[in-house]
């Protein structure tokens, strides 16, 4: 078995009468506070029809709230040294501020604004601003981008239409440009409560003390709705993919081959090895698909393996560029071979044991920063149901064996679970339509 010295990030967690979870993560290695609110809610949440709305809210909320009008959030900020972001993902949307410990209580009376007094600046007039802005967003990131469609429409492969999988964060047009004043409004309403939120204070700041702020700035605040969740059995993972293959042309100079599967979701068991299985196949000169494909093989630029560390069900790919003059069937062909080699039972444990060292150097690397910190802790409690999770989580690794990650790979990333796109020059579409 690897021995692996723990990684610790030491948490306090306290529940306000509103359900509000606030999580105190205590370092006081140089005076600096992040403020970190994660909602329960992301793109998954929405209804077919009106996508993208989690997102466009993103964007809404940072046009200020009753008590810091727009451009007043900022600059009380940039003021005090601070900054701040967002972000909108699948199972989750989160703010955060990083401040100086002296204005802690800055950022948690912005978040607190934001939380219970931004419908009185929500107009129609800012609604169309931001939707203007998330359509262009979708335009010059997405849809007019070389391969950069290329992930929306494998989720659609992956995942049958109603699914909250299948369609993208950002949005489809026609849904961003049918989202009216009221959708936005009882969006905001019924996820954007304190019951359906993580409050991290991470950073110079006793845990005594970031409890006793949350409760001075939120505990006043209502709970709202309860949100009715998925059950594991209900959530089950797909077995097997709405569309299996297609190909699909683009502006691009070099073929592109797309595999994905869903698999088992984020925390489990099987979710780790799946995890250590990536770094193998993709992570380092050595790992087995860059020796197949890149270095040994000659037949891709790059390949890169991703596990998603989602809610209901895991999402596991590989992307390989081909060289020129390549096919990219032969891209394919050669990731299948590596994966039955895998799932036979090839692996050593040496590899395994590579691999499992380099996503705790990625570890480390990462909470190395308050910030990356406070938002896994945040995302742990939100999705996991507590913070503690996150060490459990960590401390799996250590024990992950050649046989589960093989038994991994045969239970998850077999042919028929699969999803491949291939994604082509416009001018190699028209060719082999032809044939």
């Amino acid at each position: 078995m690897l021995t692996l010295k723990p990684l610790r990030i030491p948490s306090r967690t306290h529940v306000l009468a509103n359900g509000l979870r606030v999580i105190a993560h205590e370092d006081p290695s140089s005076p600096l506070v992040t403020v970190h609110l994660m909602y329960h809610v992301g793109s998954k949440d929405e209804a077919p029809g009106r996508t993208g709305l989690a997102h466009l809210l993103e964007h809404l909320m940072f046009e200020g709230s009753e008590h810091a009008p727009k451009g007043d959030f900022d600059d009380l900020l940039e003021r005090v040294g601070g900054t701040n972001n967002g972000s909108t993902w699948l199972d989750r949307t989160n703010y955060y501020e990083t401040v100086p410990t002296h204005a802690v209580e800055l950022a948690l009376w912005l978040e607190r604004d934001r939380m219970a007094h931004f419908l009185p600046v929500l107009d129609a007039e800012m609604l169309e601003t931001q939707r203007g802005v998330v359509i262009n967003e979708r335009r010059q990131s997405y849809e007019n981008r070389p391969y950069g469609m290329a992930d929306e429409r494998l989720h659609q492969m992956l995942f049958a239409p109603e699914h909250p999988y299948s369609w993208p964060t950002i949005g489809y047009v026609p849904d961003l440009e049918a989202v009216t004043l009221d959708d936005a409004r009882t969006f905001y309403s019924t996820y954007y409560t304190a019951g359906n939120a993580v409050l991290v204070v991470a950073g110079d700041v006793t845990a005594e003390r970031a409890f006793e702020l949350a409760a001075h700035y939120f505990g006043d605040l209502p709970r709202g709705p309860v949100i009715p969740r998925v059950s594991l059995d209900a959530a089950a993972v797909p077995a097997a993919p709405a569309i299996r293959r297609e190909t699909m042309p683009d502006e691009v100079s070099f073929p592109r081959a797309y595999l994905g599967w869903a698999v088992a979701p984020y925390g489990s068991r099987e979710w780790v090895a799946l995890d250590v299985l990536a770094y193998l196949l993709g992570d380092g000169e050595s790992s087995r698909l860059q020796r197949a494909l890149v270095r040994e093989g000659r037949l891709a630029q790059e390949v890169d393996t991703y596990l998603y560390p989602t809610e209901r069900c895991g999402v596991f790919g590989v992307v390989a560029t081909s060289r020129t003059g390549v096919a990219v069937e032969t891209l394919e062909d050669t990731v299948r071979r590596v994966l039955d080699e895998v799932a036979a039972g090839g692996v050593t444990e040496d590899e395994v044991t590579g691999a499992i060292r380099r996503v705790r150097a990625d570890q480390v690397a990462e909470m190395a920063m308050l910030e990356e910190r406070a938002d896994s802790l945040a995302y742990a409690a939100t999705v996991l149901g507590s913070a503690e999770k996150l060490e459990e989580l960590m401390d799996a690794y250590a024990t992950v064996t050649p046989e589960e990650v093989s038994r991994a790979a045969a239970a998850w990333l077999g042919a028929e679970r699969c999803a491949t796109l291939m994604v082509v020059p416009a001018g190699d579409a028209e060719v082999r339509d032809a044939a």
